[in-house]
């Protein structure tokens, strides 16, 4: 994540999957909308708002005005990232979540806009390392004592505050790779949580990292982040990009047999103005053009179609939206009219339906 924009941890260049790369081209086509036997009620149908700096936009006027568009928009969650640090030596660093004030009032102002509530601490590595995905301490044992202590604190403390705010999922962990081979700790930590939190579980691994998150069975929901390569070109078309989730939802598939039918929540999903979008979603660099908000518009149909049919997967969190007019909120912005349109066609359209019938 870049510190200005608290935006995003794709930094790293991942190789693409060879299974996932489409170079043919095929005719373009519009893509169909969930029918009546694919809309599910108890999807997952949510945004994840986010702030620059510091979180005191969450509980701002800012963050009641965003709760209402994302309402129009068909969002029925709303997911927030606390931050704690960490630092080169191990050390976290964190707030205790009730003294910080912005954050119960966040929660007032999610609940009153009717949504439900997906906790997702983060960390945060500015300064100290390239992504969340590259904290490591490598054989400084003292370091690694040092993190697992302060964070089982940081996010003990932040399960406690989920508890009483009532969240219905929370994550134990974000994207937070190379610290995953200490299953044991993990486990600890856990087990901690579910000490204090009554709700559901989950941790967040990133796309190509599933396989190696080794306590999967002491979750309950299996989190990604969901930035898989899709196709290989910068013009791919509606049915390429059909095709190029073939794979993933697979393997997301796969892997919730294996933990016996968990189900799987896409805990981040998000594409840039980019003609790189479908080939490394991950990157931040934007593209502002006619073709680069095309491509988006597609993606985010093709990923509103594909995810929403797959009966192993529970819901869908997009990256990001950023309340108020802030200078920082350029890169995967949910604000973007292609972002929000493609929201109110496929959500909004259907919330707009439930309000016309006057059901909840």
């Amino acid at each position: 994540m870049r510190l200005a924009s608290a935006g995003h941890p794709r930094r790293v260049v991942r190789a693409l999957l060879p299974a996932l790369l489409w170079t043919a081209f095929a005719a373009e086509a519009i893509p169909q909308r969930a029918t009546a036997a694919t809309v599910r009620s108890d999807f997952m149908r949510g945004v994840i708002v986010s702030c620059p700096r510091f979180g005191q936009v969450w509980g701002s006027p800012d963050m009641t005005e965003s709760v209402g568009e994302l309402a129009e928009l068909g969002v029925e969650w709303i997911s927030i990232h606390p931050y704690g640090s960490v630092r080169r030596s191990g050390e976290v660093q964190s707030w205790k979540a009730a003294e910080t004030g912005y954050l119960d009032r966040a929660v007032k102002i999610v609940r009153a806009g009717g949504m439900k509530l997906f906790w997702k601490p983060h960390l945060a590595y500015w300064g100290s390392f390239e992504w969340r995905g590259a904290i490591d301490f490598g054989d400084d044992q003292a370091a690694w004592r040092s993190f697992f202590e302060g964070y089982e604190t940081y996010i003990v403390d932040q399960a406690s505050f989920a508890q009483a705010a009532g969240a219905e999922l929370f994550a134990v962990g974000v994207e937070l790779e190379q610290t995953t081979r200490f299953a044991d700790e993990w486990r600890r930590i856990i087990a901690r949580v579910r000490s204090v939190y009554k709700g559901r579980i989950t941790y967040a691994a990133n796309w190509d990292s599933l396989e190696r998150v080794p306590f999967w069975d002491a979750v309950d929901v299996i989190g990604v982040h969901a930035y898989f390569p899709l196709a290989g070109s910068d013009d791919p078309s509606v049915e390429e990009i059909r095709r190029g989730w073939d794979t993933p939802l697979a393997t997301l598939e796969a892997l919730s047999r294996a933990q016996g039918g968990k189900p799987v929540v896409l805990a981040e999903i998000g594409y840039n103005r980019s003609r790189d979008a479908a080939r490394s979603p991950w990157e931040y660099r934007m593209e502002d053009s006619p073709e680069s908000r095309a491509l988006r518009r597609r993606l985010m149909d093709v990923a509103l179609e594909r995810i929403e049919a797959a009966p192993h997967v529970e819901g869908m969190f997009w990256w990001k939206w950023i309340p108020g007019d802030f200078r920082y909120d350029r890169d995967f912005s949910m604000r973007n009219p292609e972002a929000r349109e493609a929201l109110a066609e496929s959500w909004g359209r259907r919330a707009a339906g439930r309000r016309h019938s006057g059901r909840n």
